[in-house]
């Protein structure tokens, strides 16, 4: 009989994240238009952008992000919006650029970044083990079937990976799971995943995970505790 791969995953090497030690509190930045600061925000917190949210940042006087989250179509994709990404993000820069997830090789990666000329001080693919593994740890969550690494949101998995790396308190803005639309744009683009990244978000909140929504409407979508500057 063929072993679960529930059971094969704790039984997996711990990822390893090409980061400098990471502690305090960290801000995770989505897209979604009602983008706030969160209070006590300041320059001693970490930031984290997910695809183009780090237009926003730059609205508000953010500095460069500490991490930057990019889905692989951006860097490679042919489609109007993966094309309409790379047009937003020419010439930005990250201090450490993940690339959930990325099965071919880095030569094609880096080329990827230098057709809009994205910089970044390090970068890091993972794998969609990689990535399961980190949800896992963060959630209990097994599903590592088929495809399933597509199913959640890649700012759903910047908040697992904001957690994980090591940063306490996470707090998440610019997140929506029921409104559609970019803030740096327009275009009203739907919004995918909203479930799988509901019932994520719950399974860690369960887990006690030091994880917040600084938007009230989110909280309650999301299960998240509404951050009220609750620092340790």
């Amino acid at each position: 009989m063929k072993t679960p791969l529930s059971d094969l995953l704790p039984t997996f090497s711990k990822p390893i994240l090409r980061l400098p030690r990471v502690t305090g509190p960290a801000l995770v930045m989505g897209s979604a238009p009602d983008f706030r600061l969160p209070e006590g925000h300041d320059a001693d917190w970490a930031l984290v952008t997910v695809n183009a949210s780090q237009l926003l940042a730059e609205t508000f006087g953010l500095p460069v992000p500490d991490i930057a989250l990019i889905r692989r179509g951006i860097l490679v994709g042919e489609s109007e919006q993966d094309f309409y990404k790379r047009d937003l993000l020419k010439g930005r820069q990250a201090k450490h650029l993940i690339i959930p997830v990325w099965p071919d090789v880095e030569d094609k990666l880096k080329a990827g970044c230098r057709t809009f000329n994205y910089r970044y001080d390090t970068l890091q693919a993972l794998t969609k083990w990689q990535l399961a593994n980190i949800v896992w740890r963060l959630s209990g969550k097994y599903h590592v079937s088929r495809g399933w690494h597509r199913k959640i949101s890649t700012g759903a998995f910047a908040i697992m990976l904001a957690r994980f790396a090591g940063f306490a308190p996470v707090v998440v803005s610019g997140f929506s799971l029921s409104q559609a639309g970019h803030g740096y744009d327009t275009r009203n683009a739907f919004r995918y995943h909203a479930d799988e990244d509901a019932d994520l978000l719950r399974r860690v909140v369960r887990r006690g995970e030091p994880i917040y929504a600084e938007d009230r409407d989110f909280a309650v979508e999301s299960g998240l505790p509404l951050w009220q500057g609750q620092m340790p």
